[in-house]
């Protein structure tokens, strides 16, 4: 199980690492970079040694040697005695003061290149990070835009809106983080090994006791950490949530009083949310302490082996010894940051299990590989045996509905709530697709029809208006960007709209605010209404279209749908039964199925469901 998880764990790491094949170029950059910041931050630690030689024994740091004394520089195997070889003969001078100026200015020019390649690599990082960031997030939206409306059954808003933006950010700890100190790190290590090597390889075995030890301890709490993070991003999701309904449903809040019972609320997961997140970062800072108290354990007993080495007789130079705890303290870092990275790892992965379970989950309103270009009906509109369920183990909300609608019929669909009125309505662009039977358009299947050709053809203006927080003319212009304003303005007019807008201070560049919320709910119907006829569809949804409209309204509404209509094919959902009783067809529905077909007239006559539905509404 455990060789499972890490399987997984660096194929999803290798996944998140994908999205910067395009950066290649970039990332070829930064490899230069890296390396030279590890050659010129070697040199500058190395220099230390000899500039505290130059200063304290400057005898011996001015020493130069005999002419030909010098041997062809070692193997750079031997990096200590390669760099000796060649700082003898460029810096070696018989004044002392002349030797420490040359090493002033060499350690200098080193640190200024070191820190050059490091802003330079920093830089880089930085681009290719946010780059890789913006492809996920887009990727994340797109994904989240075509999936069916049974996702969203499943997902609340704000737990998807959490996964694009506090997830994703999260992941970029996995690309800036991790990246280049995968690369960078474990080069400065393999560097700093061979100086210390080269010095003595028996205190460099000694120091080097802590690696084991500190991989063991890290790969727990890294393990450990996993964990955590993922149960602190599933807080912070819920806490998401909570806003986002709260704030969207602020009325109904204020209606009954509720602010400080949903303060407490918010109150209670934020406190979760707390907790998780002090028990991430309690086990986060664990990691270094830890590291850092067994490297300190492990150099004392260097000082102490290596100063006996220095005091006995001729076995380690005090310039060696000095350079090997220099290099020993400057190995720690990368080391430290090896033990960091393996934890912003964890918390970066914790992100991306729900990244990619959005992303991977499947998106079930597929094309055929050819479907079929249709965009118009020019005989009828049937259902055949249509069944239905939200949930595979739940209740069926429709069974076995059958029935056609003739092109420029207009047909209505009356029942109680909950009768699969609105369910017959959204299958019909597919925003499910059905368990059982057929939906036909000229004979053809519409899940063998192109999906945007099909949801071309269709209208829809429902009872619950969204409009989006633009102005008045985009809104009405939705999907259909490039109408010019006289088109806008006369779908308006026919939409009784043109009147109010003029009123408003900007008129059609008002914005409407946050779902519309600037405008009553006549209002936003009736741009609704202009909207659908700007589209112009053959194929017309109207789900309790005139719901929210006074009684004057709702008369010219529908006057002017009447006028309109008389060429579209109109499926119409209503509780008030005066909006359809001049439908051609009158469908009552009741738990799923249709139970009886026919005009208003001739439903008062025979159907029991119909005339009670009608003398509730009409009965003085």
């Amino acid at each position: 199980m455990a060789e499972r998880t890490g399987q997984s764990s660096i194929r999803l790491y290798l996944r998140i690492l994908s999205y910067m094949l395009p950066y290649v170029r970039h990332l070829i950059f930064v490899f230069f970079f890296n390396f030279g910041f590890i050659a010129f931050n070697t040199v500058s630690i190395w220099m230390i040694a000899p500039f505290l030689t130059a200063l304290f024994s400057p005898g011996e740091a001015a020493s130069v040697p005999e002419a030909g004394a010098l041997a062809e520089p070692t193997s750079i195997f031997n990096l200590n005695a390669w760099m000796k070889q060649y700082y003898l003969r460029w810096v070696a001078r018989p004044d002392p003061v002349d030797a420490l100026e040359i090493i002033c200015v060499i350690i200098f020019f080193t640190f200024l290149f070191k820190n050059v390649f490091q802003y330079s690599e920093a830089y880089l990082v930085s681009y290719v990070e946010q780059g890789v960031i913006k492809r996920l997030r887009d990727e994340l939206y797109e994904r989240l835009l075509y999936k069916p409306l049974r996702f969203f059954d499943r997902f609340e808003t704000g737990n998807l809106i959490s996964r694009i933006t506090n997830d994703i950010t999260a992941l970029n700890v996995a690309v800036n983080r991790s990246f280049t100190k995968l690369i960078r790190d474990p080069l400065l290590i393999l560097t700093f090994l061979l100086i210390l090597f080269s010095i003595n390889w028996r205190l460099t075995l000694l120091a080097i006791l802590v690696i084991p030890i500190s991989g063991f301890v890290i790969h727990k709490i890294g393990q450990s950490l996993k964990r955590k993070s993922l149960r602190a991003q599933e807080r912070i999701a819920e806490v998401t949530v909570r806003l986002q309904d709260t704030l969207s449903s602020i009325r109904v809040v204020k209606a009954f009083s509720q602010e400080q019972a949903e303060a407490g609320r918010f109150r209670h997961m934020t406190q979760r949310h707390f907790e998780a997140i002090l028990r991430q970062v309690r086990m986060h800072r664990l990691s270094s302490p830890l590291s850092e108290t067994l490297g300190v354990g492990i150099m004392v007993a260097v000082l102490w082996y290596g100063g006996h080495g220095v005091l006995g007789p001729g076995q380690l130079s005090a310039e060696d010894f000095v350079r090997f705890l220099i290099v020993l303290f400057a190995i720690l870092q990368p080391l430290k940051s090896l033990a960091e990275l393996n934890n912003n790892i964890q918390i970066a992965l914790a992100s991306g299990i729900r990244v990619f379970e959005i992303i991977d989950h499947p998106w079930q309103i597929r094309e055929i590989a050819d479907p079929v270009e249709k965009r118009s009906v020019e005989r009828r509109i049937e259902y055949e045996g249509v069944s239905f369920r939200y949930d595979p183990d739940g209740n069926p909300a429709l069974q076995g509905v059958t029935f056609a609608i003739e092109q420029s019929e207009k047909v209505a669909l009356v029942g109680s709530s909950g009768a699969g009125k609105t369910t017959i309505a959204n299958l019909l662009p597919r925003f499910y697709d059905i368990d059982e039977g057929r939906i036909l358009i000229d004979g053809v299947d519409i899940r063998e029809m192109r999906l945007s050709a099909l949801r071309g053809m269709i209208g829809i203006v429902s009872q619950e208006v969204l409009l989006f927080n633009d102005t008045i003319a985009s809104n009405i212009a939705y999907g259909q960007e490039g109408q010019p304003r006289e088109q806008i303005e006369e779908v308006a007019r026919l939409a009784h709209a043109h009147d109010f807008i003029q009123e408003l201070p900007d008129g059609y560049q008002t914005v409407v605010g946050e779902k519309g919320l600037r405008l009553s709910g006549g209002e936003r119907q009736r741009i609704s209404i202009a909207r659908a006829l700007l589209k112009d569809p053959p194929i017309l949804i109207l789900d309790e279209a005139t719901s929210s409209l006074d009684s004057e309204s709702e008369r010219l509404i529908q006057d002017a749908i009447a006028n309109l209509l008389q060429q579209r094919t109109v499926l119409m959902i209503a509780h008030r039964l005066s909006s359809v009783i001049k439908a051609d067809k009158i469908l009552v529905i009741e738990e799923g199925r249709v139970i009886d077909a026919g005009t208003h007239a001739d439903l008062l006559e025979r159907s029991k469901r119909y005339r009670h539905f009608y003398d509730l509404q009409f009965s003085v």
